[in-house]
């Protein structure tokens, strides 16, 4: 994910949000095993107007470049942010395969239509 990327921009919208019983980045950044004193200094940011998630994504390529969207989008599977994985796949499609992108699209759109009728 390059910085500034509108990509990196959605991810961090979606990620950054503390909502009860939704895991966000502090849980992508265990699943990427970003280090606890790291991941408590990313906590901090939040403070101050700066985004966790873009913070845990510059500190991943910065410490392991060869980390491919293909490993982000396992670690989301982990954590079970279906709508992230659906941010990536959109523009990179080839970052999952073809059964994983039917069962994002699939409970995309279950979860839709439970908005629609609820």
């Amino acid at each position: 994910m390059t910085p500034g990327s509108k990509l990196l921009q959605t991810m961090a919208d979606k990620l950054d949000r503390e909502i009860p019983g939704i895991k966000d980045w502090r849980h992508l950044a265990y699943n990427l095993d970003v280090p606890v004193d790291k991941r408590q200094a990313f906590g901090g940011l939040e403070q101050k107007g700066k985004s966790p998630t873009k913070e845990v994504m510059q500190w991943l390529v910065a410490r392991f470049p060869d980390t491919t969207l293909k490993d982000v989008v396992k670690a989301l599977d982990k954590i079970q942010r279906n709508d992230a994985i659906q941010i990536i796949t959109r523009q990179f499609p080839e970052t999952v395969g073809e059964s994983k992108i039917c069962r994002v699209v699939t409970l995309h759109l279950l979860f839709s239509l439970w908005l629609v009728y609820s």
